[in-house]
Formats: C-alpha cells, sequence, structure tokens
C-alpha cells in the first residue's frame, strides 16, 4: 500500500507530537503514546498511557514509508487525545493536521487508510480490530450508535489479511471484543460521515471525506505482550508491515466475514437482584513453598460478569510474574482452559499448568501503579508451570467437576467446595527452573470470595502438617458502610470441617506500600477451644484498582508462614480498603484502562 517517496520529519506544532510526512496514503497515529506526569499522582483513577505504542508507530512509519503523528510525551490524563471533545477545546489544531493529511491524500492517491495504534493492557498475546464493529451472533455488528470506518473491502481484505497473518504467529485476532471504537468521542469515529454536522471545520472535513466512502480507518489495540520488546512484538509488527506495503504473500481465499451495518438496538440494563448475579464465579489454585519462598495463584472467571483468566507468581521476595487473559475461558467435564493457561483433574489430582508470556516486574510494590510497573517489567515469553495437587478427602467430599459447572453460582454456597493440601512440580520464570514443593488451596478462589461491595476486607488461609494440628483454616472479616463486620471462620481437623466462631482478625499494614507487619487471628471452637494464629508475611504484592462511586480500593495480598503454638504452616492473606483519596506516597497511581 505504501509507495516510494520522500519521508521525513516535520517539526510539530506541539514538542509532545512527531509529525512524520510522506507521500503515502498510510496515516498512522499513536493518540496514547506519552507517559504520567508528575501530577497524576493525586488523580483517585487516572488511566494508563499505551506504552511503547509511540515507538512502534515510529518504526512503523520507516518500514512503509508512511505518514505518521505520535504522541510521544503528552500524559492522557491532561490531553486524551483519543477523545474528539478534549482535542477541540484544548488541541484543535491537531484536528487541523489531520484533516490536512487527510485531504491531501485523498487528492494525490484517490483514498487513505488511517491506522490509530492503541495498547490493551491485557497481557496474552491479542491484537483486537476497532472498526465500529463488534462481533455479536456470527457478524459484524456496530454497538449502539456506531459507524463503521472502514468498507467491506478493507474489513475482509488487507485486515483479515492481517488476522489471517496474527493467527499463524499465535496472536489471537478479534473484531471489537473490548475496544470497539464506536463511541462517539473515539478519534476513530472522526473517520466516519458521524461529524458531517460537526461546528468545528477540521473535524467536519474530515467527516465529509469519509462520507464519500474514501477513508479505511481502523484502531489496533496491541495487547502488552504485542508492545514490550520480544519475539511477540516482532512478529507483530513484521505482520501489519507485511500487509500495509504489499509486500506479503498472496493471502488465500477465504469466507467473507459478515458484516451488518445495521445499528444493534439498545439493550436494557438489569438492576437490582440481576447486579448481584454479576459478581463473577472464579475458581482456582493457590500455592506456596515456604522452602523455595515461591507462590502462586491462578484463577478462571467462570460465571457472571467474569471474563478472563490469570496467574500471578510472586518470588526472590520482591519479584512478581503475571500474565492475564481476556474472555470466556474454554471449559469440559473436567478442566478449565484460557489460552495456556489450563487446570484439569487427573484422578485424585488436580493439575495447573502453564507456558506462556509473562510480565516480569523486579519490584512488585510497583503494581500500585499498572502503568509504573509494566514500565518497569520485561516480557519472559516461556514461562513454565507445571504443579499437581493431590485432592485430600480428609477435608470432606472436594467435587472439582461440579465446580466446574456451577456457572458461577454464588460464592457462599460453595464454601464447601474448596480442598486444602500439598502441591508439588516444577517453575521456569525468567530463565531459572526450580522444584516447588508446597502447600495448597484449591477451589473457589481466594480472592473471588465474599461480597463484593465492602470498606474493608480481611482474609487468610493456612495449612499445617503436624499431627496435632489442624490440617488447614480459613477466616474472613467483612466491613460495609451500614452492617456490623461479617465474621466466619472454619477449621479442618481429623474429623472435618468445623465451624469457629472468629473474635478477632487483624491484618495491619503501616501504609499501602508496606506489607502488613501483624497477622493474629483468634477463633473458638464449638467445644469452647480457643485457636490462636499468628502469620509473618515472606512475600507480597500491593494492589489498587478504581472502586464503586469514585473511590479507590488497596490490596495487600501475598504469602505468610503461620504458626499455632508449636505448629508450623504456611497459606496466604488478603487485605483490601475502600479509599476516597490517593493513599500512596510516592507511586504514579495510573492504572484504569480505555481506549
Amino acid at each position: 500500500m505504501a509507495e516510494s517517496g520522500p519521508h521525513t520529519a516535520a517539526v510539530a506544532a506541539e514538542s509532545w507530537l512527531e509529525v512524520i510526512d510522506s507521500d503515502s496514503p498510510l496515516l498512522l497515529i499513536a493518540p496514547h503514546g506519552g507517559r504520567a506526569e508528575p501530577r497524576t499522582r493525586s488523580m483517585l483513577n487516572p488511566k494508563v498511557n499505551d506504552l511503547h505504542t509511540a515507538e512502534i508507530t515510529r518504526g512503523l512509519a520507516a518500514r512503509l514509508g508512511a505518514s505518521a503523528l505520535i504522541n510521544v510525551a503528552m500524559d492522557r490524563n491532561r490531553l486524551d487525545c483519543n477523545r474528539l471533545s478534549q482535542i477541540i477545546e484544548r488541541a484543535p489544531w491537531l484536528l487541523e493536521l489531520i484533516a490536512e493529511r487527510v485531504d491531501a491524500m485523498v487528492a494525490r492517491h484517490g483514498r487513505v487508510t488511517v491506522l490509530l495504534i492503541h495498547g490493551w493492557n491485557i497481557i496474552e498475546p491479542r491484537l483486537d480490530f476497532g472498526l465500529g464493529l463488534r462481533t455479536l451472533g456470527g457478524e459484524l455488528r456496530p454497538p449502539g450508535s456506531a459507524c463503521v470506518s472502514a468498507c467491506d473491502d478493507f474489513i475482509n481484505g488487507p485486515l483479515a489479511g492481517l488476522a489471517e497473518r496474527l493467527h499463524r504467529h499465535g496472536i489471537k485476532p478479534t473484531y471489537g471484543m473490548r475496544y470497539p471504537g464506536g463511541g462517539l468521542q473515539n478519534l476513530l469515529q472522526a473517520f466516519t460521515a458521524r461529524h458531517r454536522q460537526s461546528p468545528n471545520a477540521a473535524l467536519r472535513s474530515i467527516s465529509e471525506i469519509a462520507t464519500n466512502g474514501v477513508i479505511d480507518a481502523a484502531q489496533l489495540e496491541l495487547s502488552v505482550a504485542l508492545r514490550m520488546p520480544g519475539e511477540l512484538r516482532a512478529r507483530c509488527e513484521d505482520a501489519i508491515a507485511e500487509v500495509f506495503s504489499g509486500n506479503g504473500s498472496p493471502d488465500v481465499a477465504r469466507a467473507p466475514i459478515a458484516i451488518n451495518r445495521a445499528p444493534q438496538p439498545p439493550v436494557r440494563s438489569e438492576i437490582g437482584a440481576a447486579a448481584t448475579v454479576a459478581a463473577p464465579g472464579r475458581i482456582g489454585i493457590e500455592f506456596y513453598d515456604p522452602a523455595a519462598r515461591f507462590g502462586a495463584m491462578a484463577s478462571f472467571d467462570v460465571g457472571g460478569a467474569g471474563m478472563g483468566a490469570r496467574i500471578m507468581m510472586l518470588f526472590d521476595q520482591h519479584r512478581a510474574a503475571l500474565f492475564t487473559a481476556e474472555g470466556r475461558p474454554t471449559r469440559s467435564a473436567s478442566a478449565v482452559t484460557h489460552g495456556p493457561l489450563s487446570m484439569r483433574r487427573e484422578g485424585e489430582s488436580i493439575v495447573l499448568a502453564f507456558r506462556g508470556p509473562a510480565v516480569i516486574v523486579p519490584d512488585a510494590t510497583a503494581y500500585l501503579s499498572i502503568e509504573r510497573a509494566l514500565a518497569s517489567g520485561r516480557l519472559d515469553g516461556n514461562t513454565e508451570v507445571e504443579m499437581r495437587f493431590e485432592i485430600d478427602r480428609g477435608g470432606g467430599e472436594f467435587d472439582f467437576d461440579r465446580i466446574l459447572s456451577s456457572q458461577g453460582a454464588a460464592a457462599d454456597a460453595l464454601s464447601s467446595s474448596v480442598a486444602f493440601g500439598r502441591v508439588s512440580g516444577k517453575v521456569c520464570v525468567d530463565g531459572a527452573s526450580r522444584a516447588v514443593n508446597g502447600f495448597a488451596r484449591a477451589g473457589m478462589s481466594f480472592t473471588g470470595l465474599g461480597p463484593q461491595k465492602f470498606t474493608a476486607r480481611r482474609m487468610i488461609w493456612a495449612c499445617f502438617e503436624a499431627d496435632k494440628a489442624p490440617r488447614a483454616l480459613e477466616a474472613r472479616s467483612v466491613a460495609t458502610e451500614d452492617a456490623p463486620p461479617n465474621q466466619s471462620a472454619r477449621i479442618l481437623e481429623a474429623a472435618g470441617w468445623s465451624p469457629c466462631e472468629l473474635r478477632n482478625l487483624t491484618i495491619e499494614t503501616p501504609s499501602v506500600e508496606e506489607p502488613p507487619h501483624r497477622i493474629v487471628a483468634s477463633l473458638t471452637r464449638a467445644d469452647g477451644s480457643s485457636c490462636e494464629l499468628e502469620g509473618s508475611v515472606e512475600c507480597f504484592i500491593p494492589l489498587s484498582r478504581p472502586g464503586p462511586e469514585q473511590s479507590r480500593i488497596y490490596t495487600s495480598l501475598g504469602f505468610a508462614s503461620f504458626s499455632i503454638g508449636a505448629h508450623r504452616g504456611a497459606g496466604m492473606f488478603e487485605y483490601s480498603r475502600v479509599a476516597d483519596s490517593v493513599l500512596t506516597a510516592s507511586d504514579e497511581n495510573e492504572d484504569s484502562d480505555s481506549d
């Protein structure tokens, strides 16, 4: 598609915008290539900049001889170059630059292709195409009032060809799965007829040109694995360059994608009782080896509103490795799988397996800000996990297959569907292999338990091996604004599970950046005897995410050694709290992800 000709960089209207001009009919735009500013730290729920998209766009422009407008430094929290309303208000000259280039390209070549390079903060290798369309019932349809940004020939030609190449490279292509690019203020919609009545002259000009059917525009949402330097990024860039340079091998014949341009009827949202059903049904496994000081938690969303899977590993005291995926996992009678991550029953064992890319972050505390964590991390494309959990029937009936088919039933109804015991296997992270032999908990995911709306939540689980010690215990305390704390606990002993009174569960942290310095639980058994538990944190990760009603949820999550008298064991803890102001002292708290 690119034509030979001069390829020169011009001085931008602002220093944060890099402008590359050429005589090609291809225009590349990177709206979110900047970084968070210091002022962003004071924002409660800032947005994440699309790391690495500036250099990716610059590299593609050089390979394709394309024109490009690249945001290299502007924090999207100050000016979002993907929001038309903000551009018109704060940088109208940017729309004028785009309009001038689109007009000149159409005059010279008869039509223009526009690619907007974005980032999607999941880690699995995936590229989501934004066209103002979303896959629905085997066809592509515009959500809401979105206008489609490309012709059928472009979607079934270059874009379908790119999808095939990506698939061959082990990269999943999807159409509008997360970011269809259909919002009224989305920059992609400028390249449709949607704004032909706009009072802004530049926007109206672009939209009028689009009305003539001579603009094909697409939003390319690249996952983290496709943006961090490495083999997957190189494969993705090669595929894009092959398709839009016209130098790739001819595409094989394929069945055309069905495109229905009729607006999708609005769907009335359900509230009230249905909102409680939307909480994700999450199953998984957590394990910790005190000797290796290696812990991991993996989970799959199998019902409700959940749509994904993940595995997080904590090791070497401060390091973290993370893989995340989006979309419905694949389930069978005795297994659940999402891409390279799987959990399956084999007889009386449950096997957790993973072989794929993970982001390695040297200091887990960076995860108080997703942007800071990703900026400090690097991609390990060959992380491997193979762990076998032996189901201990001493805890009563544990039916893994029933949990898989639960359709995300409420966690309380399935609270008995948890097993504790030993786990063993091997992991390879960041090129280092290690044997792991530790304590584990499998079934309903630990972090998916309990009410999703709270002011504070404290939870622990612990495993022990000594004959006279409890085999395992769980304790949970959930505080809400309008009710006393909801406290529950139970102990697994030789005779099975028995409920306990939770008199106290204390998990105290000096700050959100530091691990808990004190974990204490006091329980009373049904026979009146007491159980006093103390914990010492061995590895942890602090997290923060947007909460309800303009709040923020801060979580301290990790693994600890536990003791009951002289008995030693290990397990996991969580302490989450809701805040209406920023609690971090020095991090950049950017973790709201949007296109």
